[in-house]
């Protein structure tokens, strides 16, 4: 309560202006950012004593981290807002709503101020006179549009055309040779002119050109050229028919629709430009501190605060909270009117709900899947006796040739679900040799000397057999946490070794708590062989051999000397290396496996 009431009395010292807030747990990270027309008033109201709210419930767990606060003013809460935006991309707060992958969606430039422009894939848009069409969501719609501009219009490929020869492009009829000079400047304007029109989605006047112009070229018996004009035609019907007309008017919406249950919600982002639905997105977040009207609108301010294709309506499912202000910021961003409605009937209201339908159906697939796994840790909960559910489960890996290049690994499973932020590589430090056991040791006395940094796990998967459980366990008595539940899974006999069990355990085939470990196993392994994998790749003969205990600087050369070449030193028997190094069998066998393993 101490720390609370030192924040409740830094709030009231706040000034009771519009401005950004941010509030840091005590090793310094930011664990939400805010905007407040009053500053004063909004960080208050966090340290407000009403245990009984439902909004108390929600951002109790982020209340207890707070360990201080601090704030930027602003001036005025438009200012406020786009400086929240820019913040939260910048940190992710792990209490804000943040898009999982923070994507930058895909843009087509084009630069008409370009002697010969081209169509290229950008992800940021610059304020450099260019022509920007996106962002594509997902990114396959663009990947679309782009073959359809390659195939249909013979613009140039190559970054630059300066010193080029003629290509395979030119040969293949999709390039008309600017580099040498086979086409004008004013000729080329035309093609320029046709991509600008499909681009911009208007495919009908684009086919009306495209037909006059091979009417004309009939009429003056250039049939080859009137067949290219046909195909492309036929083209342009191909794609665009394929795409579905659900705005008749042909007017450009982002159509949001909300599907909120306990703690999950589902929002499904429909993109119609001119009258199409040309891309779909589905975006899942979990309702920590912002309620589902609050997490609308992040979403809104994060997704567009770096698209410039802004279309002049937007449509909403739920009401926003500061909807007038994310319209004023959205008009500011597009230079032009934009309005966030939120309709209740007609044709409009019936497109969000067509995004709302699909965004409960994820969210009911989504629960589903949640129900599933949420039955898996149960199950692994009561197979192995543990005190309370699983919900961060911790699994470690060791990969080495020999005790060569040794690493291991941690993957972090958190409600039945990998948590990639969780992951970790361990480089061995202290081991000579293929010691799995003390390697284990190594990697999770390092882990557990952050124990301040990371949350202790509710149980720790190894994998290996006993040997392995017991280092780790004799490392976690040595540090002081042996409450802390480990077990280890082998690979073969797929048995649980349990410390207070004398006997494996061996866990139904099909049980849902075996599938669950056997994933997590499997991804401690992957992690661990891609970064040992990754090593080899780094790592010469010369330096590899280093690595190998008992082969010492005259070892070496006299390997290297009497083989002559490392192809041939690699393609060595164990017996010609035992004879000519001089070393034992065992020595030669981890020589021939480790400078084996590095040619695989």
């Amino acid at each position: 309560m101490q720390q609370i009431d030192r924040l409740q009395e830094k709030a009231k010292g706040l000034p009771d202006a519009p401005g950004v807030y941010l509030f840091r747990d005590k090793r310094g990270h930011v664990l939400y950012i805010g905007k407040a027309l009053s500053l004063k008033k909004r960080v208050g109201s966090y340290f407000v004593d009403s245990p009984g709210g439902p909004e108390r419930f929600q951002i109790g767990p982020m209340i207890d981290q707070i360990a201080d606060l601090e704030f930027i003013l602003t001036e005025n809460e438009l200012e406020a807002l786009i400086l929240e935006s820019n913040l939260i991309k910048n940190h992710r707060p792990r209490y804000n709503i943040v898009l999982k992958d923070d994507k930058h969606y895909p843009f087509l430039r084009l630069d008409p101020n370009d002697p010969f422009p081209w169509v290229q894939v950008v992800r940021r848009i610059k304020d450099d006179g260019a022509l920007y069409y996106g962002p594509y969501v997902p990114s396959t719609a663009m990947w679309d549009v782009l073959a359809l501009v390659n195939k249909t219009i013979p613009l140039r490929k190559c970054r630059s055309i300066e010193g080029r020869k003629l290509c395979l492009e030119y040969h293949l009829g999709r390039c008309l040779g600017p580099c040498e000079g086979l086409i004008g400047r004013k000729e080329y304007g035309e093609l320029v002119d046709q991509a600008r029109l499909l681009l911009d989605g208007k495919d009908q006047e684009l086919t009306k050109r495209l037909k006059e112009r091979m009417h004309q070229a009939a009429e003056t018996l250039e049939f080859e050229q009137a067949a290219k004009y046909r195909d492309q035609i036929a083209s342009l019907r191909q794609v665009f028919e394929r795409q579905k007309v659900i705005s008749p008017r042909g007017e450009d919406l982002d159509v949001f629709g909300l599907a909120h249950e306990g703690r999950e919600a589902q929002v499904q982002l429909f993109l119609i430009r001119r009258g199409r639905l040309i891309g779909r997105e589905t975006f899942t977040f979990e309702l920590g501190a912002e309620t589902p009207s609050g997490l609308l609108a992040s979403l809104l301010k994060q997704f567009y605060v770096g698209a410039r294709d802004i279309p002049k309506e937007i449509l909403l499912s739920d009401l926003l909270e500061d909807a007038s202000l994310i319209a004023a910021w959205l008009v500011s961003r597009a230079n032009r009117h934009v309005e966030l409605l939120v309709p209740q009937r007609g044709r409009k209201a019936r497109l969000v709900q067509m995004a709302q339908r699909n965004a409960q159906e994820a969210l009911a697939l989504s629960l589903r899947s949640s129900k599933s796994r949420e039955s898996a840790l149960k199950e692994l909960q009561e197979a192995l006796g543990l005190a309370g559910l699983p919900r961060r489960i911790e699994a470690y890996d060791i990969s080495n040739i020999s005790g060569t290049l040794a690493v291991g690994s941690q993957v972090v499973w958190e409600d039945g679900k990998p948590k990639k932020s969780g992951y970790r590589r361990y480089k061995i430090n202290t081991v000579e040799g293929p010691d799995d056991f003390a390697m284990m040791a190594e990697v999770l006395h390092r882990r557990l000397q952050k124990a301040q940094e990371m949350p202790l796990p509710d149980l720790v998967l190894l994998d290996g057999g006993r040997g392995q459980l017991n280092a780790a366990l004799g490392v976690a008595r040595k540090l002081g946490y042996d409450s802390l539940q480990m077990v280890s899974l082998a690979k073969e006999e797929e048995l649980v070794f349990h410390p207070a069990r004398p006997k494996p355990i061996a866990l139904p085939e099909r049980s849902r708590a075996r599938q669950l470990l056997q994933q997590i196993r499997d991804e401690s392994h992957r992690f661990a062989v891609t970064y040992h994998r990754a090593l080899r790749g780094k790592s010469g003969f010369r330096s590899l051999l280093d690595d190998i205990p008992g082969i010492g600087a005259k070892r070496r050369r006299a390997l290297l000397s009497h083989f002559g070449s490392l192809r041939r030193l690699r393609e060595a028997s164990i017996e010609e290396l035992r004879r000519t190094a001089g070393v034992s069998e065992s020595l030669a066998t981890t020589i021939h496996d480790v400078l084996g393993a590095v040619s695989a």
